[in-house]
């Protein structure tokens, strides 16, 4: 039987907590509704279908690279395609919930 010492397995443990913290947990039904809440407000909000469907690519895109395929098509874009259509059945908000709007998609668009 192999003896480890105590303080090379704290090691090991401490540097495996650091590791895992390099990536970011992603959640891919809350990145979905984040997204799609977003998204939604700037389509209602009169932002061009080509820009949304471009960063709707982009972010599909990013979610496969995060989570793999799985989890991206079975969480992360129905949760997105419920929070579009959701958004997108409201009326339309006031000129300065849509500067909000417009300003969180840009946000949004440029964090690619």
């Amino acid at each position: 039987m192999m003896r480890v010492p105590v303080w090379t397995l704290a090691f090991l443990s401490f540097c495996a907590a650091a590791s895992a913290q390099d990536k970011p947990l992603v959640i891919p039904q809350v990145e979905g509704a984040k997204q799609g809440r977003i998204i939604g407000r700037a389509m209602v909000c009169g932002v061009p279908q080509e820009r949304t469907g471009a960063l709707i690519k982009i972010n599909r895109e990013r979610m496969l690279a995060a989570v793999g395929s799985a989890f991206t098509e079975d969480r992360y874009l129905p949760e997105l395609d419920r929070t579009i259509a959701f958004e997108t059945s409201l009326p339309p908000p006031s000129e300065a919930a849509c500067a909000k709007a417009i300003m969180a998609f840009d946000a949004l668009e440029r964090a690619r």
